[in-house]
């Protein structure tokens, strides 16, 4: 099972990986933290000095003896924020506390990240996420177009899926929402924290009555599932609001 690990990160660097300028993240152990026991499809969770949280998950990870072949065998450019400099990097990572005497007696990690998202942010990355699907499709011409709904979800694991809506003649579609969760499954996943459903034109809109059921099926945690109401307020509905009295409650 995955696991959820928790980093403080300067400011600057903090910046550099929410830009996605910044894609190879360098560490050393500590007494709080022993690299060795990461695995690729963690998440971390790093934490600035202004108490923002961004979440990243772990695609790869790569050990090394020294700094100085770190920087050789990844380079410069995803893997320093300060500087694209070879030997200015190895001398700003040396200058770390503790960090010189570690990586001679443990070496250190070059830990490959893929930004997820921002707690801070997390209800307009989902709309925008969303917006970037929301584009009707005529697809067959006279049977078969997609698009006029799209959502985004965020899953227990960090993760966003998108999807839109289908629709065809014969009524064999499928909404925007299940067509998100369709994708979680197959990835694994069956737990939803947040959800966003928004019509062509940016409008939010509620799942139907087929979405919810279909949600509310998935999980013992999905009375709990958050969904967007309004961008510029933030406000949310719970799942449980919307089918107070679900039938499964009984089971």
């Amino acid at each position: 099972m995955f696991m959820k690990r928790y980093l403080n990160l300067n400011d600057r660097g903090f910046n550099a990986i929410k830009d996605r300028t910044k894609r190879i993240e360098i560490r050393a152990n500590t007494i709080d933290n022993d690299y060795s026991q990461y695995e690729i499809g963690d998440i971390i969770v790093f934490n600035n000095s202004n108490n923002e949280t961004i979440n990243c998950k772990i695609k790869e990870i790569n050990k090394y003896e020294t700094i100085e072949k770190l920087l050789m065998l990844e380079g410069t450019k995803y893997t320093l924020s300060s500087t694209d400099d070879y030997n200015e990097g190895i001398n700003s990572i040396n200058s770390l506390n503790g960090y010189r005497e570690s990586i001679k007696e443990n070496g250190v990690y070059a830990i490959h990240l893929e930004y997820l998202y921002s707690d801070n942010n997390i209800w307009n990355e989902l709309y925008n996420k969303a917006l970037e699907n929301s584009k009707m499709c005529d697809i067959s011409n006279k049977f078969f177009d997609a698009g006029g709904v799209s959502s985004a979800i965020l899953t227990k694991e960090g993760n966003i899926y998108t999807g839109v809506c289908i629709d065809t003649s014969c009524s064999l579609g499928m909404c925007a929402e299940r067509n998100a969760i369709s994708t979680m499954i197959t990835n694994g996943e069956h737990e939803i924290l947040k959800v966003v459903c928004i019509g062509s034109e940016g409008n939010f809109m509620m799942p139907c009555g087929a979405c919810m059921e279909y949600m509310m099926q998935l999980s013992d945690e999905s009375e709990n599932i958050e969904i967007l109401k309004n961008l510029e307020t933030k406000e949310f509905v719970k799942l449980k609001e919307l089918i107070p009295t679900w039938w499964g409650k009984e089971k």
